[in-house]
């Protein structure tokens, strides 16, 4: 009788315990995305090169993120992400395990902190803006202005979402001798807004260069808007660092269409050099997907750009001359 009446008062205590174990632990995810293309890329001036490529849908990855839940509203996080070639099997960066994302942090109803290698904001605030979300040849926010997606040693502060608004701002630390005002620093400060069928952003960039002399700085103004039969994106950038004689603007119209299992989509972009060398540029994107599955795609891309007076724009292919162009035919699946 009194093992009886042990087990039962004890019972609950155990039981407890175990909750509080269970909420204590990690939840892990594990993550990627494998796309490959074939690609037929041209120069414009006779260099043409006809290959197997990686990524030119979305770039291929492996990642792991979890959070744990460590008590009074707060909430432990890290991301682990690495990005890779799938024609080869090699590191996309060999110079790093994780060149994609490596950060811990922390979360709660303030928002959260994220320190470590990871996204600038004002590129965040771009992908809304580009109906290939940064992820291809056919990218405006990949061709021009040269977004610098991520940057090293930053920390992140991201708000809640309040009303639909979020913001978020960053200082990376260039870790050269002058505190934080030395070489290679990097501030950024994004504010998007989310409402239903409507997105918009502004971002600021500020890049100090490795002599501490300047700093190069993108403005970014855009959005997009979902009327249901198509989506229409808009943007505008301006990049600029008098230090090496850069000013100028670009600016793109984009439109995604869903057909069935289908979606069309398409961009025309401008860039004007404000300086007398007067190096601008036009391009177009063009992309079709078709959906196997809700996480296995096929896809083609189509990018093409026309420099103007010796310009250098290029489709971050690796095939440049005045008139780049790039046509990938290409499976993605996400896991």
């Amino acid at each position: 009788m009194r093992i009886r009446t042990t087990v039962w008062k004890v019972a609950p205590a155990i039981i407890a315990m175990t909750s509080e174990v269970a909420l204590a632990q990690s939840n892990v995810e594990v993550f990627g995305i494998v796309d490959t293309a074939v690609e037929w890329a041209r120069s414009g001036d006779g260099v043409n090169v006809n290959r197997l490529v990686s990524g030119q849908n979305s770039a291929s990855r492996f990642g792991m993120r979890g959070s744990e839940d460590i008590g009074g509203g707060l909430k432990a996080n890290f991301w682990l992400e690495n990005g890779f070639n799938t024609d080869t099997g090699a590191l996309s960066d060999s110079a790093r395990l994780f060149n994609r994302r490596a950060t811990v942090g922390l979360s709660g109803p303030w928002g959260r902190v994220d320190l470590g290698r990871q996204f600038r904001p004002e590129a965040r605030a771009v992908f809304g803006m580009d109906p290939f979300d940064g992820g291809s040849t056919a990218s405006p926010s990949n061709t021009y202005s040269n977004t610098v997606f991520r940057t090293d040693n930053a920390v992140v502060y991201e708000t809640p979402n309040v009303n639909g608004f979020v913001g978020r701002l960053m200082y990376a630390f260039g870790e050269a001798p002058g505190a934080f005002n030395g070489a290679n620093n990097d501030v950024g400060a994004s504010l998007q807004y989310y409402n239903g069928p409507v997105y918009l952003a502004y971002a600021y960039d500020a890049r100090t260069n490795a002599t501490n002399s300047d700093k190069r700085r993108w403005h970014s103004l855009g959005g997009a808007y979902d009327f249901g039969v198509a989506k229409l994106y808009a943007a505008y950038r301006t990049r600029k660092e008098g230090a090496v004689g850069l000013d100028e603007s670009s600016y793109w119209l984009g439109v995604s269409v869903p057909l069935g299992a289908w979606t069309l989509s398409a961009t025309a972009t401008r860039v004007n050099d404000k300086t007398p060398a007067d190096k601008g540029a036009t391009g177009i994107g063009l992309g079709a997907d078709y959906a196997l599955s809700k996480r296995t795609t096929l896809y083609g891309r189509f990018g093409k750009v026309n420099n103007k007076n010796g310009a250098t724009f290029n489709l971050d292919n690796g095939i440049n001359g005045p008139s780049p162009s790039s046509l990938a035919l290409g499976l993605r699946h996400k896991f």
